[in-house]
C-alpha cells in the first residue's frame, strides 16, 4: 500500500505542476500541495487514541504526501456543473474536528453518535453553495481503504484520489457537458 500511495503522491505532485503552467489560479496557495505535515503523527496518535483506529490509507497519505487542495479556478476553462475539486485535507483539522464532537458530544451527555472523521467538504461547499454532509470516514476503521462517506458515487478513500485523477483533480467535469478544461494536459502521463 505504501508504493501505491507513493505513486498517488508523485501523480498529484505532477499534476499541480501541470495546472501552475497552465494558468490555473488556487484558492489557497500554501494549502495546494504542502507536504507532509510535521504534526502528522501526533495527530493521528491523539484522533486514534481518543475516537479509534483511523484506516491503513489515510494515516500513510498523511505522513508520506500530506494534504491536497486542488480549489481554485482558471479564467479562461468553462464548466456547466460543479467541479468537485480534489481536496484531502490535513491531520490538524481533523483534530480540530475531533474537539468540536467531543465539546458537542459532551453537551449531549451521552450521545452515542459515532465519530466521522472529514476528508474533504462536499461539492456543494467547494463551490461556495450551502451543500451536505462532508466527504468523511468512519471512525474505528474497519478497513485499511474504508468507503467514503457522503459522496456522489460509492468509492474507498484511494479510488477517491484515483478517480479524480482520471479527471485532472476535478471528477465532477464527467458530469459538465462541454466544458473546456484541457483534460488530455492534465492527464499527461506523471513519468
Amino acid at each position: 500500500m505504501e508504493s501505491h500511495i507513493d505513486g498517488l503522491g508523485q501523480r498529484l505532485s505532477a499534476l499541480v505542476c501541470r495546472l501552475r503552467s497552465l494558468g490555473y489560479h488556487f484558492d489557497r496557495p500554501d494549502e495546494v500541495f504542502p507536504g507532509p505535515d510535521p504534526d502528522a503523527p501526533g495527530a493521528i496518535q491523539r484522533i486514534e487514541k481518543v475516537a479509534g483506529q483511523l484506516p491503513l490509507a489515510l494515516k500513510l497519505f498523511w505522513l508520506r504526501v500530506g494534504s491536497v487542495d486542488l480549489s481554485g479556478h482558471h479564467p479562461e476553462w468553462q464548466e456547466t456543473g460543479y467541479l468537485d475539486q480534489l481536496v484531502i485535507l490535513p491531520p490538524t483539522y481533523a483534530l480540530f474536528e475531533l474537539d468540536e464532537y467531543l465539546t458537542d458530544k459532551e453537551a449531549r451527555d451521552h450521545d452515542n453518535d459515532p465519530y466521522t472523521l472529514p476528508i474533504a467538504p462536499d461539492y456543494f461547499h467547494q463551490a461556495n453553495v450551502s451543500g451536505g454532509l462532508p466527504y468523511s470516514i468512519a471512525v474505528p476503521a474497519a478497513a485499511d481503504d474504508p468507503p467514503l462517506l457522503h459522496t456522489p458515487s460509492t468509492e474507498t478513500f484511494l479510488e477517491h484520489i484515483s478517480n479524480a485523477l482520471q479527471f485532472g483533480g476535478f471528477p465532477g467535469l464527467e458530469d459538465c457537458p462541454g466544458h473546456s478544461w484541457p483534460l488530455a494536459k492534465l492527464r499527461q502521463s506523471d513519468a
